[in-house]
């Protein structure tokens, strides 16, 4: 078992967490579900199987460049199946797929994605590489494969003043040298970004198959998730385990597998926060008792 604090609200309502405070939700992770890893490699010693639809896994990140390097997700597309997302149902094969009953009033996926001011920050600043190939879509002429684009003529800047002493939030691109519509065109990139994976995005009906040892990952909060529709699919190798609980904070503790109906699941999410509070309260009454001897001890002396 290993822990795992949520960064974002990519997974709310069902996991809560916040980029600015360390007080996201920590959940308690099975890290042998899928067989043992051999440390530091992407390589099992045995091979127990993949995650189920709607299992919530954490991984490490596809991207090495992503602001989190460990992501939590919830898996809706397996290895072989055809994927299409139209009108927040998600489509396997061709026929609709129903979530467990539990999630139905939680789970509405969109193909749509729009990213917190963060994200728009990290993904201009990739942007400004010279000469990096940008993967877009032009909603008036459809899907442009790639654009080629000196990005030393874009600097950004608010009102004169440099970015380096604005917020982000304050952060506007500007653009010279290139024309209105390449400019829109690489706005639309930031603002909406076109998926590596076509999913209900186009007018016409197209599917994505997920490769075999791969799967398809998006987070529950759908419409502010940095999931599968842009990083795309998760090799199995990246996966370290599937999420069971969530253990702290004690308003927030509840099972997500059902593996408290066994002894040991009821001992670690009710248990454990437990023994974290009984040592820290130790901690404290050590502490104090070690301040109180060497204050005695100066007095003597």
């Amino acid at each position: 078992m290993d822990q795992y604090t949520i960064p974002s609200g990519s997974m709310e309502p069902t996991l809560k967490g916040d980029p600015r405070f360390f007080r996201g939700d920590r959940v308690l992770v099975n890290k042998w579900l899928f067989g043992p890893r051999v440390p530091f490699t992407s390589w099992r010693l045995w091979n127990w199987g993949g995650p189920k639809r709607w299992d919530i896994v954490v991984f490490h990140a596809v991207d090495p460049e992503a602001a989190h390097p460990v992501l939590v997700k919830r898996v809706v597309g397996l290895p072989g199946e055809r994927v299409h997302i139209k009108d927040g149902k998600l489509l396997i094969n061709g026929e609709p797929v129903e979530p467990p009953e539990e999630l139905r009033e939680t789970l509405r996926y969109t193909t749509e994605f729009v990213p917190d001011k963060d994200m728009l920050l990290r993904q201009f600043l990739k942007l400004a590489k010279d000469n990096q190939p940008l993967d877009i879509l032009n909603p008036e002429h459809g899907p442009v494969k790639k654009l080629y684009a000196d990005m030393r003529r874009f600097h950004p800047a608010v009102a004169g003043r440099d970015v380096d002493e604005m917020t982000p939030e304050e952060v506007l691109e500007t653009c010279g040298g290139l024309s209105h519509e390449a400019l829109n065109t690489v706005r639309h990139l930031v603002l909406l970004y076109l998926p590596p994976l076509r999913y209900g995005v186009l007018e016409t009906p197209e599917f994505s198959v997920v490769p075999e040892g791969h799967y398809f990952c998006l987070g529950d909060n759908s419409g502010q998730s940095g999931d599968g529709r842009v990083f795309g699919w998760v090799p199995q190798g990246h996966l370290l385990g599937r999420a069971c609980a969530v253990w702290w904070p004690w308003a927030h503790r509840r099972d997500l597998t059902g593996f408290t109906r066994t002894w040991w699941g009821m001992a670690l999410i009710y248990g454990l926060p437990g023994l974290l509070a009984a040592f820290e309260g130790w901690s404290l009454v050590r502490a104090r008792r070690q301040r109180r001897g060497r204050g005695e001890t100066s007095r003597h002396t």
